[in-house]
């Protein structure tokens, strides 16, 4: 039976980090999804509204079409292993640690995950909880936004709330328990060993993961990565190019872009239908 391993915790903690450390490695042994991410839909996929609430039930929404579906995208990819930049247990962190006015109720959300998300999990889906303290999350992240969009998330009230929703409510939310690791004084590469034992429960070897440090855009992916929205919207890359799925891929903080011939798609590895063409 194939893995299915969410990684979760607050901003960060090196959830995407982990991702485009064993993306590449797995390669087409996997299926991955990046961070759920609303600057990228439109038309009938969109939010009705605009506004926090509106966005976060979109966020809930999308989990409990995903969640319902990663059985059947495991079978459909022949994988070892699906991959998440997130679960329901982000939007619930957010729920519960943001004061904004327009916020979505985290009573409401939580209702939501228990009705409707929670029956449709996989029952053996993993989540490995990446715990960060407030100084280190910021220290981490260069302690101020590069972008206004992502401001909130720079602010202290707002990432102890998470802390807090991450060490004494996420635990409970998961189908199984989870693994916890506090990253906090741990080298990538310990917090990635840990994440290996992990793996190898179901025979998946993540033995020579690496990660690039501040890769560049890779040549290939400079037009749709611009036409996308830029950082603005997809974030820095996380990755240099490699190969996979019979095209190149190259992933970023927010989305993933995958060039097969001579078309470029922001990755959704839920079906053709779904993506989104960027031009190439």
């Amino acid at each position: 039976m194939p893995v299915t391993l969410a990684f979760e915790g607050p901003p960060g903690a090196g959830k995407t980090s982990l991702l485009a450390a064993l993306v590449p490695r797995l390669g087409d042994r996997c299926v991955f999804f990046s961070e759920p991410n609303v600057k990228l839909v439109s038309g009938t996929k969109a939010p009705v509204h605009p506004g926090t609430a509106a966005h976060t039930l979109w966020y809930l929404r999308s989990e409990r079409l995903r969640s319902a579906a990663l059985s059947a995208c495991a079978e459909e990819h022949d994988v070892e292993a699906v991959l998440l930049d997130r679960n329901h247990l982000g939007v619930l962190a957010y729920c519960f640690a943001t004061r904004h006015p327009d916020a979505f109720p985290y009573a409401k959300a939580l209702d939501y995950h228990r009705q409707r998300i929670a029956p449709v999990l996989p029952a053996d889906m993993r989540t490995v909880i990446l715990q960060v303290g407030v100084t280190d999350s910021l220290n981490r992240r260069g302690g101020r936004a590069s972008h206004p969009r992502w401001q909130q998330w720079y602010e202290p009230e707002l990432l102890e709330r998470m802390d807090m929703f991450y060490r004494e409510h996420a635990p409970e939310l998961c189908p199984r328990p989870p693994l916890i690791i506090d990253t906090s004084s741990l080298t990538p590469g310990a917090i990635q060993e840990m994440v290996a034992v992990e793996l190898a429960l179901s025979g998946v070897s993540s033995e020579g993961w690496s990660v690039s440090s501040r890769p560049l855009i890779a040549d290939a992916f400079a037009i749709a990565y611009n036409a996308a929205g830029g950082a603005a919207v997809l974030g820095s890359p996380v990755t240099t190019a490699f190969a996979y799925r019979g095209g190149l891929m190259q992933m970023f903080q927010l989305a993933a872009l995958h060039q097969v011939g001579d078309h470029t798609f922001v990755w959704n590895p839920l079906g053709s239908s779904q993506f989104t063409e960027t031009g190439s």
